[in-house]
């Protein structure tokens, strides 16, 4: 396979105005894939044309035939020659003109795709046996997919500091409230939670009185948990 078999990833690029180091952070590959594919060491997958399709607009078919122009992806069967004013319509309409109305945008409908699937799953062959049961349900098996697909997502596109940033928006207070004894064991078991929360004994104090302490915290990155409220480490 020649590099000419791969000029539509190169061209596509190109109309972008990116290196292949910022088109490949875009799409979540690495600089090599894209090399990869413009040399045609590797032939770009159905998958990854689709990916790079809705980032951009363009027709995902003209990725993988080199035969084919680079077009629009609209459904309307005048298909436009693909250009950078396309790309920037494209992103316009489909994504919003700031990051803030693209999360809005995207959110509720990936939000309702997830609650149909864990529904499905959760679901599963109950219809068909007339029964409910533990042995009916995809849930587990589902959820496990989902947090695997967080965590290379994370991975694959970097996210990791940005994730920790919004994160760090997002402080709450924990506050316990148990008596001086439940402490003091605490302090025996555990001496470092309890000096986290800032426990000091007082030995004027009674086991049974009781003791409230709290701590700011920030939540952890941990899908498929809340992470949101007074839960994660320490500020």
């Amino acid at each position: 396979m020649t590099a000419k078999t791969n000029n539509p990833i190169r061209a596509l690029r190109r109309i972008l105005g990116e290196t292949q180091g910022k088109f490949a952070a875009t799409i979540g590959v690495s600089k090599d894939a894209v090399a990869s594919w413009e040399t045609g060491r590797n032939p770009v997958s159905a998958s990854m044309a689709r990916r790079m399709a809705v980032v951009t607009g363009v027709d995902e078919r003209a990725l993988m035939n080199p035969e084919l122009p680079l077009l629009t992806m609209s459904p309307n069967p005048q298909r436009r020659p693909y250009t950078l004013e396309e790309f920037k319509r494209h992103r316009k309409m489909f994504w919003g003109e700031t990051a803030e109305e693209s999360v809005r945008r995207q959110l509720r409908p990936c939000v309702d795709t997830l609650e149909l699937l864990f529904r499905a799953a959760a679901n599963y062959g109950q219809e068909a046996k007339g029964t409910e049961g533990a042995e009916s349900t995809r849930l587990p098996g589902v959820l496990g997919a989902f947090i695997q697909w967080c965590q290379q997502t994370r991975e694959d596109f970097g996210l990791g500091p940005a994730i920790e940033a919004e994160l760090a928006k997002r402080k709450g207070t924990l506050e316990l409230t148990h008596s001086y004894g439940w402490w003091r064991e605490m302090a025996k078991v555990d001496p470092a939670m309890a000096r986290m929360m800032g426990f000091k004994d007082n030995p004027k104090r009674r086991d049974e009185e009781n003791l409230s302490l709290k701590m700011e915290t920030v939540p952890e990155w941990m899908p498929g948990t809340s992470m949101r409220g007074a839960t994660g480490r320490r500020v």
